[in-house]
This record gives structure tokens, C-alpha cells and sequence, in this order.
């Protein structure tokens, strides 16, 4: 990565398992800046000694994390953006991170995706010379793991001609490309996209376009301006690029299925199939044959010719597995050993299939506190939490008003205006039913407005009881409702500086962070 690191003035880090960093490789202009701050070989970056940072979150949290400007808790680090992923031994130890730090304005957001990329070929590459010494893999099953990169990479000939494909791009362009112009495919746009400075590399986006299949939700179908929602939407963006699994978290009706399906749209697998599953729906005596499907004569009442589950239905694309939390203990154990073995038996056949889909999943539930109390599997709950996102609610977004018009618009043309007093009145309002419950009251406002402009007389809100127990009236708070109603309080006063409002709470920073995750607090 030397070259194109240096190029756009950035600086890759080696950092060992006690966070002191080992090798840097990079732009020598840069390097001198990150003297000062003490990023340089020998210094010791763990959260203990630099306060909140990349490489100390990475080592603590053993995940990828990027760490922006004032994010940084000492403020000489605030010139900086860094990007960060964990390196593991073949056992599962956390053995050192890779960082790629620079200044936060040549900051790029394919940045993160290389540490990550970088992390995973390292480890790839101690495999394979432990493999040597151990013998305990055949290099066949080595190549096939080196090329289980979840990013699609092609490279490519001066003349922009194929020379080789992992498999994740294969299944985009298929086996018969290698050695064909990529931008003459048939079936594919390509787009080519710079960065910034025109520097570090030059990126090519594919698009397959799948034929009479139904249109599914883009990201351009999310609409909004609040920073939260914008940032919520960044992070989807980055794990369409990847084959990761996605949780998504939120209350019903914030739009958990407009992200899954935007997600599948901008993913390497956008020309296979988009399959929902409403896991909360599924009757217990029906759930092997409604996910895995049946052979011919399984059952009574079955159909004569057998018929294929959900998961066979996905095959090469996405199973979105919606109400996740709600799935019973059965089936959360029969959902666990597909994921694990990827491989499928219908009810009343003796021949099992191998399938290839990638895992969106989501839930309204705190599924932490559903694992503690025995109702979630928390094994399949760390199966699923590869890449997870949790959706603000609609009441905690800037950008009501933006929403609300967008959705008149697809209700009705010319938009009618909203007057001064319906604006106030929907602002107001607690939304226990998100912008799903937005849509239904906008809905009924057109028509009750006629050609006239909307005004509060039109807007017809149903604050029942149910309601008013779910937004936190008249109902007796538990231990965790006061635990999230403190946190929430100290971000606020802290101005959301996580170091500050673990102080006013008065407990450590990491416990903060593990709270923030535990609970789905929304930050911003």
C-alpha cells in the first residue's frame, strides 16, 4: 500500500496488541506532523495513555472504527482522522491493528474499507506461513480463503481488460469475463470515480441491471437532512460494499426495511434475489419448511412437487430477516447452523444444498437484554452483529418537516403547502409510530384538505393510551429506563463528548461505550 498511501498524504501504521505502534509507512510531510503528536514508532497509543483514538477503540472494542477530528479526546489530535481494523491470529487472539491516519481533510471514506482490507490480507498471509511449518491446510483450501475477500476486486490491464476476480466479483460478472474490456459487459454500467485529490487511485463502480425484476428501495430513497440520519446512511453505504452481515436496530417504522433493501441494492448482489422473511410471523409447526423448504410428499397437505424455502429462494442474494427479536428459541437454533454451515436440508429429503446469501437482520428489541433474559440465542446474536446500525427515531431527528414533504409529494402533485400551525403541531408530536405513522396522517391531511393548504385541523393524531405508555407517560420507569435517561442526559450536558459525560456519570469511558451499544442510544 506504500505508494498509494504516500500519494494521498497519509501514513499506514503497524500497532501491536499493548497499542504501541511497531512500523509506519507513508508521507514523509505527514510523518513529521505526527511526530508531534507522538505518532511515530515506539509511542504507546491504548486508550489509557491517549485518551479516545482509533487504535486505542480497536484494541478495546476488537473491531474496525474510524475516529474523526474532535472525536479524538486530546485536542492537539484534532487535525487528525484515523481508521483503524484488528488483526487476529488463526486462534482468534487479538494480536495488533492496522491504523491509516492523515489529516482530516484528505481524510477519503474508501480509507476505511483499505485497513480493513489490509487487516484481513495480513492475516490471510500468516495463515498460509503457518500452513507451511503445520501443514494443516492444502493450499487449495488456502487460495479459497485468500479469495473470500467480501469486496468485489478486479484487476485490471492498461486497456481496462479483466485479468483476475475474486469470487465476490465473479458473481457479479461471471467466470467467462476474465480477459474481456470490463466497460464493454454486457448487462453492466461502470462508472469511474476519483478521489479528491486525483491522487491515491482510481476506483470503477459496477452496476449490474437485472432484468423484469421488481424495483427495490435505493439509497437516494432515504430522504433527510439531520447529521444523524446522514450519518446512519454513510455507514449503510460502507456495508453494501462489503458481504458482511447487518443488524439493524430502531423502533418500528423508522425505515429498517429502506435501508436492508437500499443496502442489497448497492451490493455485488444486486442482480440475485431480495427475499424478507417477517420472522415474528413464522407458526412454529412450519418453521423448518418455510425456511429451508420440503421435499415431495413431506407432509400432509404439502405440495405434490415439493417447494423451496426462503433461504434456497435467496441463493447468491440477500435474506432480510425481518422482527429477528422476535423468532422463537426453535428456530433461532435452526437459523444458527445455516448461517454457520451455509448449508441447507429441505424437510423430508436426505440431499442438502449449499447456498450463498448474505444476512441482513432487524429487530425494535434490545436483543443484549433479550440474550441476558434467555429469550435470544446469544450465539446467533453474535452471528448476526457483524455490521450493526441503529436508526434514530422520528422524534429525534432535526429534519421532521423535510421528511413530512417528501412525503407529500409522493401522495399527492402540486404539493400542498403546510400552514404555520400544522408545521408547529407536527413538530410537537411524539411520533410513537415513526415516519410509518407520519405517512398514514399525511395520507389523510391531503384528503381532508382538498386543493386548500394543510393546516392543524387536518392533522388527526391518535395519542391513545398504548401510545402515551410507549413514549413514557403514566408508566413507572425500570432500572434500564433510568440508566438510559441519564446517559442520554449526560451526553447532552457533555455537548456529546464521550469522555466528559462518562465523568458526570461516573464511570469509566469503555463501560459508556458499552452501555451506548447494550441500550441502541443514538449519538448526535
Amino acid at each position: 500500500m506504500h505508494a498509494g498511501i504516500k500519494q494521498s498524504g497519509q501514513m499506514a501504521l503497524l500497532i501491536d496488541s499493548e497499542g504501541t505502534i511497531i512500523h509506519t509507512s507513508g508521507d514523509p510531510d505527514f510523518s513529521r506532523r505526527a511526530v508531534a503528536v507522538q505518532l511515530q514508532v515506539g509511542a504507546n497509543w491504548a486508550e489509557r495513555r491517549k485518551g479516545t483514538n482509533a487504535i486505542g477503540v480497536t484494541l478495546t472494542e476488537k473491531k474496525p472504527v474510524r475516529v474523526h477530528a474532535e472525536e479524538h479526546y486530546f485536542s492537539s489530535n484534532h487535525f487528525l482522522t484515523c481508521a483503524s481494523a484488528p488483526v487476529f491470529n488463526s486462534t482468534g487472539e487479538l494480536i495488533g491493528v492496522i491504523n491509516i491516519s492523515g489529516k482530516q481533510e484528505h481524510y477519503h471514506a474508501y480509507t476505511f474499507t483499505l485497513a480493513c482490507m489490509a487487516a484481513l490480507s495480513l492475516q490471510n498471509k500468516m495463515l498460509l506461513e503457518e500452513s507451511k511449518k503445520e501443514h494443516l491446510v492444502t493450499l487449495r483450501e488456502l487460495d479459497h480463503r485468500s479469495q473470500n475477500h467480501p469486496l468485489p476486486l478486479i484487476s485490471l490491464s492498461r486497456d481496462n481488460r479483466i485479468l483476475r476476480a475474486n469470487h465476490a466479483a465473479i458473481r457479479m460478472v461471471g467466470s467467462d469475463a476474465i480477459g474481456k474490456e470490463l466497460t464493454k459487459l454486457e448487462g453492466f454500467s461502470v462508472e469511474t470515480i476519483h478521489n479528491e485529490h486525483q491522487k491515491l487511485w482510481q476506483s470503477v463502480s459496477i452496476r449490474k441491471q437485472a432484468a423484469n425484476a421488481p424495483r427495490l428501495y435505493s439509497f437516494k430513497d432515504i430522504v433527510g437532512t439531520c447529521p444523524v440520519i446522514l450519518q446512519k446512511k454513510e455507514l449503510a453505504q460502507k456495508a453494501a460494499a462489503t458481504d458482511f452481515p447487518v443488524l439493524l436496530l430502531g423502533e418500528s417504522g423508522v425505515g429498517k426495511e429502506l435501508f436492508a433493501q437500499s443496502i442489497h441494492t448497492a451490493s455485488a448482489r444486486s442482480a440475485e434475489p431480495f427475499i424478507a422473511l417477517n420472522c415474528s410471523a413464522i407458526p412454529d409447526s412450519l418453521i423448518e419448511s418455510e425456511l429451508f423448504g420440503y421435499a415431495r410428499g413431506a407432509f400432509t397437505g404439502a405440495n405434490k412437487d415439493g417447494n423451496a424455502g426462503k433461504f434456497e429462494a435467496a441463493h447468491k442474494g440477500t435474506i432480510f430477516l425481518d422482527e429477528i427479536g422476535d423468532m422463537p428459541l426453535r428456530a433461532q437454533a435452526a437459523l444458527l447452523r445455516v448461517l454457520q454451515e451455509s448449508i441447507i436440508t429441505p424437510v423430508g429429503s436426505t440431499k442438502s444444498k449449499t447456498i450463498d446469501i448474505r444476512v441482513i437482520a432487524a429487530t425494535n428489541k434490545n436483543l443484549a437484554a433479550e440474550v441476558q433474559a434467555g429469550r435470544f440465542r446469544a450465539d446467533l446474536y453474535y452471528r448476526l452483529k457483524g455490521i450493526h446500525i441503529t436508526l434514530p427515531a422520528l422524534r429525534e431527528r432535526s429534519d421532521i418537516l423535510t421528511v413530512a414533504v417528501h412525503l407529500l409529494r409522493k401522495h399527492t402533485s402540486p404539493c400542498p403547502p403546510l400552514t404555520e400551525a400544522a408545521q408547529n403541531k407536527l413538530l410537537a408530536y411524539s411520533w410513537p409510530g415513526n415516519i410509518r405513522e407520519l405517512n398514514g396522517i399525511l395520507m389523510q391531511a391531503v384528503f381532508l384538505a382538498g386543493e386548500q393548504p394543510i393546516d392543524a385541523e387536518h392533522l388527526s393524531f391518535e395519542e391513545s393510551e398504548v401510545m402515551k405508555a410507549e413514549s413514557g407517560e403514566d408508566r413507572q420507569l425500570t432500572l434500564i429506563d433510568a440508566e438510559i435517561m441519564a446517559i442520554k442526559k449526560a451526553l447532552k450536558a457533555s455537548g456529546w463528548n464521550l469522555s466528559k459525560a462518562a465523568g458526570q456519570l461516573r464511570i469509566g469511558r469503555t463501560t459508556l461505550y458499552r452501555k451506548i451499544e447494550e441500550y441502541g442510544i443514538t449519538l448526535f
